[in-house]
């Protein structure tokens, strides 16, 4: 492809995402991002790109800007986000984009020991002023317990800013931060940053170790001073931040490494909070997987009852990688592609249905009661109930079947 075609076809691109943003639609923003990478493509292309940029975060200045404080908020079922019932949902979707004041709509939900302790945590802290580090791996939530700690707290009716360090470009994250004045650039005119935005409010820095080196120091001078000033600008504009900041890496092996600044690295982790995996709170699970069920089956406008006991049970043993959010989108999946009222294997990805033929049926892996249970239930759902087909594929008589059946408290 020659490069007057590749750069034509890249302006065709951004066009289509600037429509994709003019209807409010999500993902144009980020892939506008990837045009302004240096050496990608054309410094035309690249200009443009960034103009764009900026052009959307002053639009989302003016939205924060149009906002009225104290306005009283709802939650998706029309409760207030206070410290109410604290399982009233889970869940919301981890997009990145910077979010302005509004009802934080679900709740953290579950019933562990551990979930039971952070709930506790929260309720301890959120009034403070404390800067708040949470960790956790990726899909446990800390988004969601970021909203948590801030609609629980004083400053509920001010803004919620959220920005994810590891989908920000090097070049524009200085002007994101701290917004910039008219005329520092050609045809940039002046807007405020996410840090003016979240004036009074929280500031939630997701991704935090992927923040480059140079902007760790600037914000390490906001939090110690107080105040923040704007590219091509020396006036000093005070703000009232709270920061909470999320990562799934280890921050002390990152400071170890010279990949973040220990300074900064104590000034947030004043309060740290972590998110246990969801293969440590395998309590929670059914209370997920039957929250999320209900709701995809609102959203799809289908009426689904239950998931079967085999995918139960398949459900309380896989080791969930991707956390809530990897069990949110197979719920979201099975609902979409189901053909029954109960949801079975056949509803889930691949990567569920692998897992369950490989590990469970593996004769040279010990199996425990549970999993044991689930996968003989899961061969008598196969077989229709058959117990001589069962025993076969099992590699057991019908009587050692019958004998199993018994011991793991099996009735088909």
């Amino acid at each position: 492809m020659s490069r007057d075609s590749r750069t034509e076809g890249a302006l065709n691109h951004l066009a289509d995402l600037c429509e994709k943003i003019s209807l409010r639609e999500r993902g144009g923003k980020d892939e506008i991002l990837e045009f302004t990478k240096s050496g990608k493509y054309s410094p035309t292309v690249s200009r443009l790109a960034e103009a764009f940029g900026l052009m959307m975060a002053r639009l989302d200045a003016h939205d924060v800007a149009k906002e009225k404080p104290g306005k009283k908020k709802e939650g998706g079922n029309g409760t207030p986000p206070g410290r109410g019932k604290e399982n009233a949902g889970l869940s919301l979707p981890n997009t990145g984009e910077p979010e302005r004041a509004k009802a934080c709509p679900v709740r953290i939900l579950g019933k562990s020991e551990k979930i039971s302790r952070t709930l506790k945590w929260i309720n301890r802290i959120a009034d403070l002023s404390s800067n708040v580090l949470i960790t956790g791996e990726t899909g446990t939530g800390k988004e969601l317990v970021a909203k948590t700690i801030h609609y629980d707290s004083r400053r509920k009716d001010m803004p919620f800013i959220a920005i994810n360090c590891a989908a920000v470009p090097e070049a524009l994250f200085e002007s994101e931060i701290f917004g910039i004045e008219r005329g520092v650039a050609t045809g940039v005119g002046k807007r405020i940053g996410k840090m003016e935005m979240a004036n009074r409010g929280t500031l939630f820095f997701d991704e935090i170790a992927d923040m480059p080196l140079n902007i760790q120091a600037k914000v390490l001078r906001v939090i110690e001073d107080r105040h923040v000033e704007r590219l091509g600008s020396r006036k000093p504009i005070p703000i009232d931040i709270r920061i909470i900041a999320a990562t799934n890496k280890n921050l002390n092996e990152e400071v170890r490494e010279g990949r973040f600044r220990e300074d900064l690295f104590y000034r947030l982790k004043v309060i740290r909070i972590h998110i246990p995996p969801l293969r440590e709170r395998r309590e929670d699970i059914p209370l997920l997987a039957d929250f999320f069920l209900k709701e995809y089956s609102r959203a799809h406008g289908r009426a689904f009852k239950k998931f079967s006991r085999p995918l139960m049970d398949l459900f309380s043993c896989y080791p969930w990688p991707g956390n809530v959010r990897e069990l949110r989108n197979e719920v979201e999946r099975a609902t979409a592609l189901a053909c029954s009222e109960t949801i079975t294997m056949g509803d889930f990805s691949e990567n569920l249905r692998e897992y369950n033929n490989n590990s469970l049926l593996d004769p040279s892996l010990t199996l425990s009661w549970k999993e044991e249970r689930m996968a003989i239930l899961q061969i008598l759902e196969k077989t229709g109930g058959n117990r001589t087909k069962t025993a076969a594929i099992l590699g057991i008589t019908r009587e050692g079947l019958r004998k199993k059946m018994k011991r793991l408290q099996l009735s088909f």
